[in-house]
């Protein structure tokens, strides 16, 4: 079975005025022709770029549709049926993009179908563009559509258009256009170290990143944030900077669970950073103060966690895994940056609730680094 690991938790999700989440299950709750849709806070990335759900109840219509669309994607309207967006319709078997009419596509869906939509990142479609496929039961429906990625990515977007229609949300994956996959098996892990992406492209074991998005402005930020927090016995990561680009706006730091795709570490609450291009350390704020020397191609920019009731800064690995840490959120701990191996220094944060999770950053075209979860160093 396809391990999948759910998006939706800890409330990361939306949902207008017709529709409602009770656990996995996405219900219609509106009257007459009203739509709900239900929307996961996290856009597609390279890593899980593939969900499905099943239509548990298909209600009077079952006009039921799954599909992608930009941030702020309206929440009454069927994927598909706006601009920036695309949706397979579960009652007609139509795809709509960027269009209310539609066209035929595939079959149509009941009672134990399984409906998934996928975004193939690594295309041949020209720059800043995706595919974008689907499929039913397993088995992809139709080609690929090509699609232009919004500036903050493309978000899962399930519709529902009558009475009684309800779907049960199986999670996401990392899938391939033209393959065939078994029913998702739920994991709370998923394979890859990253749980959230935008604007990144993962190259060779997932761990060398490059910037692929357009640069053009500050919020055009290409990020990843791993999938497990620091604690004590995992205190400390690096990243080497591959290539500069043509700005060298990359960065390193720590952020809550839910901080920001389009900001980088340290411009929003709950997070801290220390940027390359300018060796300024940020904290919760977009204005950053002296703190270090900039960065460039060859250095080691990394980050790390003191604990709590030490002042130590000396401290061995052994030695800091045997202090306690509130790694689940609360408390203070002092957060340091090196370079090279070198501590370059230290500010003391307030533990957001979830804890803190490695994140690193670019902003600028050619830009190109690779992280490492287990330097020797630290």
């Amino acid at each position: 079975m396809d391990v999948a690991v759910k998006l939706h938790t800890k409330q990361r999700y939306c949902t207008g005025r017709n529709s409602e989440v009770d656990g996995d299950i996405f219900k219609f709750k509106g009257e007459g022709d009203a739509v709900g849709v239900v929307k996961i806070l996290e856009p597609t990335s390279p890593m899980l770029n593939y969900y499905e759900y099943e239509i548990i109840d298909r209600g009077e219509k079952c006009a039921i549709g799954i599909g992608v669309g930009e941030k702020g994607y309206p929440l009454d309207r069927m994927p598909g049926w706006n601009a920036h967006g695309i949706g397979y319709h579960a009652d007609d078997g139509r795809l709509f993009h960027h269009d209310g009419f539609g066209k035929p596509f595939g079959s149509t869906s009941t009672v134990g179908d399984r409906m998934g939509c996928g975004v193939d990142f690594d295309t041949d479609e020209g720059y800043g563009y995706v595919n974008v496929f689907f499929t039913r039961n397993g088995e992809q429906v139709g080609e690929p559509i090509k699609m232009k990625r919004p500036l903050h990515g493309l978000y899962p977007i399930v519709g529902l258009h009558s009475a009684g229609e309800k779907v049960l949300y199986l999670g996401h994956s990392r899938r391939l256009p033209y393959t065939v996959m078994q029913p998702m098996d739920l994991d709370t892990s998923p394979w890859s170290v990253w749980l959230r992406s935008n604007g990144v492209r993962f190259l060779d074991d997932g761990l060398t990143l490059e910037y692929c998005g357009e640069g053009l402005e500050a919020r055009d930020i290409g990020i990843a944030q791993a999938n497990f927090r620091l604690d004590c016995s995992n205190h400390y990561f690096e990243m080497e900077i591959l290539s500069a680009g043509k700005e060298g706006c990359m960065a390193i730091g720590l952020a809550k669970s839910t901080y920001p795709l389009h900001r980088h570490p340290g411009w929003d609450e709950g997070s801290a950073g220390y940027h390359a291009d300018n060796g300024q350390l940020y904290k919760e704020v977009g204005e950053g103060k002296p703190f270090g020397p900039t960065c460039t191609e060859g250095d080691r920019m990394g980050c790390g966690i003191l604990f709590p009731d030490t002042d130590n800064t000396d401290l061995d690995v052994e030695q800091t895994a045997e202090l306690e840490y509130e790694g689940d959120g609360g408390g203070v701990c002092t957060v340091y940056f090196t370079k090279n191996g070198e501590r370059v220094g230290s500010v003391e944060c307030s533990v957001p609730r979830g804890g803190f999770y490695p994140v690193v950053a670019m902003l600028s075209g050619g830009e190109k680094i690779r992280v490492n979860f287990e330097p020797l160093t630290g």
